[in-house]
């Protein structure tokens, strides 16, 4: 048995979700620095309280994923589309260069991936507003 909580401790150790969109709550990689796996954990909630927070710990570290709740505006740029939205942890701009930017992952979530390779997550396009639903309508 490892101690995953003296691992993660380490700082050139890093997790990696490995379905981070599809499966988030699954299968983590615990990974070296040269990118080599030590282990992979199937179920994170099975492990002892203690492992369980270190891994959370170091996942929110690694992971920022910002939440689409509105969508302000859109607009043409020489080289792509300029967003204007609001998220879960304020309002931002990023770029997009082309609409195969905007993937749907099923079940009305979709990502969208900006020139900087940020993602952002709407989790059901039927729960954003009329507004942003119609901006986004012109590119999904």
């Amino acid at each position: 048995m490892i101690d995953l909580v003296s691992i993660l401790q380490n700082a050139n150790v890093r997790p990696l979700r490995l379905f981070p969109l599809t499966d988030p709550a699954h299968w983590i990689a615990i990974l070296d620095e040269r990118g080599q796996e030590l282990a992979c954990i199937e179920d994170p909630s099975a492990l002892a309280a203690d492992q369980r927070d270190a891994l959370d710990a170091a996942l929110a570290r690694r992971h920022f994923v910002p939440v689409i709740r509105r969508i302000m505006a859109i607009t043409r740029a020489d080289d792509g589309h300029d967003w204007f939205v609001e998220t879960d942890r304020g309002t931002t701009t990023f770029r997009i260069e082309t609409d195969e930017s905007i993937q749907t992952l099923g079940g009305g979530c979709i990502v969208i991936i900006d020139k900087l390779a940020t993602r952002y997550l709407v989790p059901n396009v039927a729960d954003l507003d009329r507004e942003s639903r119609r901006k986004l309508e012109r590119y999904y």
